[in-house]
């Protein structure tokens, strides 16, 4: 087993890119004597830049874990109170959206991405730096206990049960066309769609655009 430690979408952009994308993997059972060596060469043929061991229930638990926790399911569930609490208290879509989302993936995600959480708190703002170090430890203790249940229901093998249950079902389709339908037209999504047309270099490619079809071809 090769698991790139991303979706198809990103596992592919980054191949063609030439960034790659780090894998784990593991060996359940090697008649062969060479599959180690397979899943290492698999690894590289994607582009993983770094392959790290584990075992399929590891890889299977943490997996599980992680797109309904942090990396998803956690994600947008946060993104939504905060964007709630911003707009009941009178703040815009805009402003709100921006705060909760933008800020986070156009800037502060990237500094972390570069060289971990301390380097993002070492650059931002006194008052960004000292309110996230006193207020972190309060929403670790909040949602613990919701991971430490997560992490039950994916080792028992119920949220596999959830998930074979309901994708089986001969409507699930539309009743997941619905669900996200109802994701992207919420007010803070809708904002997000404004926003991110407003962003510069989308200003800068719809410009582009308009150049080329009044000129015949894009200014230099």
């Amino acid at each position: 087993m090769v698991a790139p430690k991303g979706s198809g979408l990103n596992v592919r952009r980054n191949f063609l890119t030439g960034a790659g994308i780090n894998s784990s993997y593991a060996v359940h059972q090697d008649a062969t004597g060479r599959a180690e060596e397979r899943c290492l060469a698999v690894g590289i043929g994607i582009g993983s830049g770094y392959l790290f061991p584990t075992t399929f229930p590891h890889e299977t638990n943490s997996d599980l874990t992680g797109e309904r926790g942090v990396l998803m399911g956690a994600l947008a569930g946060v993104m939504e109170a905060q964007y709630d609490v911003l707009r009941s208290h009178g703040h815009s879509p805009s402003e709100a959206f921006n705060e909760t989302v933008e800020e986070l993936t156009q800037s502060l995600i990237r500094l972390v991405d570069e060289r971990g959480m301390d380097w993002m708190y070492s650059n931002c703002s006194a008052t960004a730096q000292r309110g996230a170090l006193d207020w972190k430890p309060r929403f670790k203790k909040a949602v613990l206990p919701v991971f430490k249940e997560l992490y039950q229901r994916v080792a028992s093998g119920q949220e596999a049960a959830r998930v074979i249950k309901a994708c089986g079902g001969k409507d699930y389709q539309k009743q997941l066309a619905a669900e996200l339908a109802e994701i992207r037209e919420s007010e803070m999504w809708r904002a997000g769609a404004a926003v991110r047309a407003l962003r510069p270099k989308e200003s800068a490619k719809t410009l582009a655009k308009g150049v080329k079809g009044v000129g015949g071809r894009a200014a230099n």
